[in-house]
């Protein structure tokens, strides 16, 4: 499940990033205007973010103990470009002030810490090599 999960936040990250059009198209103008203008140092957090997580989450299917780092990386990047968003000029918008992004945002902040807890969790009980 948390394969698919972070694979649904990679595939998000590639259609924004390559501005898909069919993709773009679905979001609201404001929104499409705050990731035109986003500065690079936050598209490079946002892509440690995602990779670390989505490989994090393979690597626990192999029952590596690696994926504790990959899924600490994911959280610290996540926590750095979620406060910077809300903090930035995109908190004004009212989309970065809706509901079903504080939703996502928290749905994405517990599934960080759950799998962190769970991994570390299995390393002391030998599970994760």
């Amino acid at each position: 499940m948390g394969a698919l999960w972070f694979a649904m936040g990679a595939l998000d990250y590639v259609m924004i990033s390559y501005k898909i059009p069919a993709y773009m198209q679905t979001m609201p103008e404001d929104l499409r205007y705050w990731f035109d203008r986003r500065p690079v140092w936050f598209t490079g957090v946002w892509a440690i973010s995602v990779w670390s997580a989505l490989l994090g989450s393979f690597l626990l299917l192999l029952r590596r103990r690696q994926a504790l780092r990959l899924f600490v990386l994911a959280l610290v990047g996540f926590i750095i470009a979620a406060l910077w968003a809300y903090l930035s000029e995109a908190a004004n918008m009212a989309h970065m002030q809706s509901t079903i992004t504080h939703i996502f945002n928290g749905l994405i902040l517990f599934s960080l810490v759950y799998f962190i807890f769970f991994c570390r969790r299995y390393i002391q009980t030998g599970v994760l090599r």
